[in-house]
């Protein structure tokens, strides 16, 4: 009898573990709450207008094929592990083995003021909604000329926030242009709780991230910790506030609530403890990847949640759920760097590949590189084309 194979989320690592099953011919159901598969990883090239939200997403049946690939557009909203069950929002799905890659949302630590006040970047809807914020304000000070209206804070110095801000620091001087505005109430500012952003880079590239920046009028304040947010004012540790019309969090991210209210072992990011197997503990049937998963590697490392990790994970999970099923011994997942690439904007970034460093343009062609990789394993550039595209609603 065929195992019933479910995977929760369509991001990087389920779909990923997706593909890899289609492969191979094994049916499964995937739920997703979109029709479609967006690339997290360059949201900040969407918030920043570089291009329109519909680019940087593919429909799920641009990827998958087969009729036994089963695709479900649908919330899931409860995980019952004792009757092997995952409820949604239309029903419930029964599993033999459940693959839980529902990503992971930004975290507000408690921090008042920042669900009402502050935009966060963790979707192509929230993406599109910054950019289309920071256009109308752009455009409402040619009739009122209040200064929030041109000042921006994101706050948050790891790489979405200095991503973003790289986007910013092109997009916003073109608003400028186009809407004929004075530029002596622009304002960007970055806000980070360190002395240095990018923490997880050499100190070298941080150090050219930061002049880069600066060069192109982003104003950094660090050592600083927002501590609340209200109407056009961000509240720092120091007593000392920011006023701006726009504030972007990108402080931190955690794994869906559900999980913590499911009975998983989690941590207190609600990322679920997996085994070297990626088996959540205590449940052999059930695996967890990306994001909602805390994998920790022989050298004591907590993999950190990105893209890449996300999608070894996927193919991984993948492969061992066909060798459980065929009573084979599960491999070990073993994870490999292949590094980072920042983009500082279309125009300039800095990359770190093992011992090796680029800046520059020789860092954008890395990031580049990366992108087409990608899309190879989506099936080819030539998936963006097809005609599904031009429908899908974000």
């Amino acid at each position: 009898m065929q195992s019933k194979i479910v995977i929760l989320g369509a991001g990087y690592g389920g779909l990923a573990a997706a593909i890899h099953l289609e492969k191979h011919h094994i049916p499964f159901t995937l739920i997703n709450k979109h029709s479609y598969h967006y690339f997290k990883t360059l949201l900040h090239e969407v918030a920043g207008g570089r291009h329109d939200a519909q680019t940087y997403a593919i429909d799920l049946r641009d990827v998958l094929h087969r009729d036994t690939s089963v695709i479900v557009k649908d919330v899931v909203r409860e995980l019952d592990l004792h009757k092997n069950m995952v409820w949604t929002e239309a029903g419930y799905y029964e599993y033999d083995k459940l693959v839980i890659a529902l990503g992971s949302q930004t975290a507000t630590f408690g921090i008042p003021g920042l669900t009402s006040h502050a935009f966060v970047l963790d979707s192509l809807a929230t993406a599109k909604s910054i950019r289309e914020h920071i256009e109308a304000s752009f455009l409402r000070y040619g009739r009122t000329g209040d200064p929030n209206d041109l000042k921006i804070v994101v706050a948050g110095g790891g790489l979405t926030g200095v991503e973003l801000m790289g986007e910013l620091a092109d997009f916003a001087p073109k608003l400028l242009l186009q809407h004929q505005l004075s530029a002596d109430d622009f304002q960007l500012t970055l806000v980070h709780a360190h002395d240095e952003i990018l923490p997880n880079v050499h100190r070298d590239l941080r150090q050219i991230a930061m002049q880069k920046l600066q060069e192109r009028g982003v104003r950094l304040v660090l050592n600083e910790r927002v501590i609340g947010a209200n109407a056009n004012e961000v509240l720092l540790a120091s007593g000392k506030s920011l006023h701006a019309h726009t504030f972007i969090w990108t402080g931190g991210v955690e794994a869906p609530s559900l999980l913590r209210q499911s009975g998983l072992p989690i941590d207190d990011r609600n990322r679920i403890e997996v085994d070297s197997y990626l088996q959540v503990q205590g449940h052999p049937d059930v695996f967890a990847i990306g994001d909602s998963a805390r994998f920790t590697t022989k050298d004591g490392e907590v993999l950190p949640p990105t893209g890449q990790v996300a999608e070894q994970m996927g193919k991984h999970v993948a492969d061992n759920i066909i060798r459980f099923c065929h009573n084979d011994t599960m491999d070990e997942f073993v994870y490999h760097d292949h590094g980072m690439v920042a983009s500082l904007g279309p125009t300039y970034g800095v990359a770190e590949v093992g011992h090796h460093h680029a800046t520059g343009t020789a860092a954008l062609v890395l990031k580049d590189g990366s992108k087409m990789k990608y899309l190879m394993h989506l099936g080819g550039p030539i998936a963006l084309l097809k005609k599904h595209k031009q429908w899908i609603e974000i």
